[in-house]
């Protein structure tokens, strides 16, 4: 049975911290992917291949790799509010900065950045979450927060089909348009951060003394149970953990298989012989089916006795659904195909990034986080530059789609050989 105080709390904290945290990781994904909407008019009219476009979109991997530790890291020291505002307000320079790129070297050059922006953002949500809910809650809140991602594809595709329309005006095509609109927001963002955020429970001047004193001591409590390595909280003795090494392997195999499929999503879609509006819309359909879906992914991994089970299924759905895609291209069934893997990917990020904070704590926890997350984050290199290079050789993507399915089943089984091999780290703090 839930206390008053509890309730109390717990809303007031939600209040406080995700809605505003949704609303920037919706504009981080769209300054991410909207290269893959621009990509229908840019590729042509700069003469960039698939090689090309594929590479551009994976080169965001190497900055967030190069970054996403020290920003996280700096999360943890700095709070959340100030690193937080900084980071919005950078990758939305970068972002818009991606409108005027010329060349592919410029193309690559602008992915860097922009990754070196965005590194620290996702892995410190995610962080702050955890100083702020109780394990038994982050399961729902991680899965309303990642709704965003199937909501920005749903957004993302009809926003990019409005935007086309402005081509010309200013003497700007209609996809530089795209990245400079769709930056705007983040100078906001920055701001409302800044003010609105609180960093820890122990200065949320919006808790009462009771609800405060509930929350820290539940946080506390919750910490010891979190079996410490010999060192500590170290960040050195956290990578000695396997759980950790293991879950980086999956989080790079599922992530190539997800985000590969999701960059290329309108050039695939496009290749059924859709216009560029109508694509634009029909990229949203994936999102609905996963979004509708979401939640209850949330749920189960909340009730779940294996948080790991329900990430190797999710795993096996990507699988399934890619497979399914390269089976039935170039027919418009494969839409129904891709909507399944995105199911998937969606539900698969709610269970997994639960896992890193039921053993990992303190600044050890901060690193360990950045560090699953940006091994998962060479996924957007490796997953759309191998379906690129496959499509400039097979003229198709049905080859590149059967290898990130191949891919995906790989991440199943790492996930739920982990529950077999290590069945103590598979039950829920």
């Amino acid at each position: 049975m839930i206390m008053p105080v509890e309730y109390q709390t717990m809303r007031k904290v939600w209040r406080h911290s995700v809605p505003l945290l949704m609303v920037c990781l919706l504009f981080n994904y769209l300054d991410k992917v909207n290269l893959s909407f621009a990509a229908l008019t840019m590729n042509q009219e700069l003469g960039f291949s698939n090689t090309v476009f594929g590479a551009g979109a994976g080169f965001f991997a190497i900055g967030y790799a190069l970054f996403a530790i020290p920003s996280t890291l700096l999360l943890h020291r700095l709070g959340a509010r100030r690193w937080m505002s900084a980071m919005i307000l950078a990758w939305g320079l970068c972002s818009a900065s991606t409108a005027f790129v010329t060349t592919p070297a410029q193309l690559l050059t602008v992915r860097l950045l922009l990754g070196m922006a965005e590194a620290g953002f996702t892995p410190g949500a995610i962080l702050y979450f955890s100083y702020w809910f109780p394990s038994e809650y982050r399961g729902r809140v991680l899965g309303l927060f990642l709704l965003i991602y199937p909501l920005g594809m749903i957004i993302g595709g009809p926003a990019a089909s409005a935007l086309f329309l402005l081509n010309g005006v200013y003497g700007l095509a209609s996809w530089q348009w795209l990245f400079i609109v769709e930056a705007l927001p983040t100078l906001g963002l920055a701001l409302a951060v800044l003010f609105w955020l609180t960093d820890r429970p122990e200065t949320a001047r919006w808790l009462s003394f009771t609800e405060k004193y509930w929350l820290t001591e539940r946080l506390a409590e919750e910490q010891q149970r979190i079996a410490a390595p010999a060192g500590g909280d170290s960040v050195s003795h956290s990578f000695k953990d396997s759980r950790l090494w293991t879950l980086t392997a999956a989080n790079l195999a599922l992530s190539t298989a997800g985000i590969g499929a999701l960059i290329f999503l309108p050039l695939i879609v496009k290749s059924m012989g859709f216009s560029i509006t109508a694509t634009g819309w029909i990229v949203a359909l994936p999102g609905v089916m996963a979004g509708i879906t979401l939640p209850l992914w949330g749920i189960w991994a909340d009730r779940a006795r294996s948080r790991e089970m329900v990430v190797a299924f999710a795993c096996c759905t990507i699988a399934l659904g890619l497979a399914g895609a390269a089976a039935l291209l170039p027919s418009f069934s494969a839409t129904a195909a891709l909507s399944i893997a995105m199911i998937g990917f969606n539900g698969c990020l709610v269970a997994f990034w639960t896992l890193p904070s039921a053993f990992l704590r303190g600044a050890g926890a901060a690193a360990g986080i950045a560090f699953i997350n940006i091994v998962g984050n060479m996924g957007t290199f490796t997953g759309p530059y191998l379906l690129g290079w496959l499509a400039d050789r097979t003229q198709s993507h049905a080859v590149g789609l059967t290898c990130l399915a191949i891919i995906a089943a790989i991440a199943a089984a790492i996930m739920a050989a982990q529950v077999r091999l290590r069945p103590s780290a598979a039950a829920l703090p």
